[in-house]
């Protein structure tokens, strides 16, 4: 099984309920799941999908920032799975936020910076029919 996790670093009054991208990552593949969380996130969603991200063969995360927003909630997921990061396939990393870049690019390739979501889509076929 395989994983699309959404992280949203943007202010709540930003975040949108629709969630395009998770929509089509999930839809791509039976054996694909998607997942989402923000900066605002339970710490229980946060220890609910680290379990998930433990079960899956491979991750996929899409993450959207924006500069000053904190990591909040998110922190403990993105610091957990980058010490295993071996179930990391790619990092998508869309809009600006230096201390993500930071935190990320020692992934090399596996960590890309995009805002164009047709690139994104494509990434993401790629991932499910991997």
């Amino acid at each position: 099984m395989k994983l699309f996790l959404q992280i949203d670093l943007t202010p709540w009054q930003e975040s949108e309920y629709k969630k395009p991208l998770l929509t089509y990552a999930s839809s791509l593949s039976s054996d694909l799941i998607g997942a989402e969380l923000d900066n605002q996130s339970e710490s229980s969603i946060v220890d609910i999908i680290l379990k998930l991200c433990h079960q899956m063969t491979s991750v996929f995360i899409f993450i959207r920032a924006k500069p000053t927003e904190q990591f909040g909630s998110a922190l403990k997921l993105l610091n957990t799975l980058l010490r295993t990061n071996q179930k990391i396939y790619t990092v998508v990393l869309s809009g600006n936020h230096e201390q993500i870049e930071n935190l990320l690019k020692h992934l090399n390739d596996r960590f890309k910076k995009e805002d164009d979501l047709e690139k994104i889509k494509i990434w993401i076929k790629q991932f499910a029919l991997a």
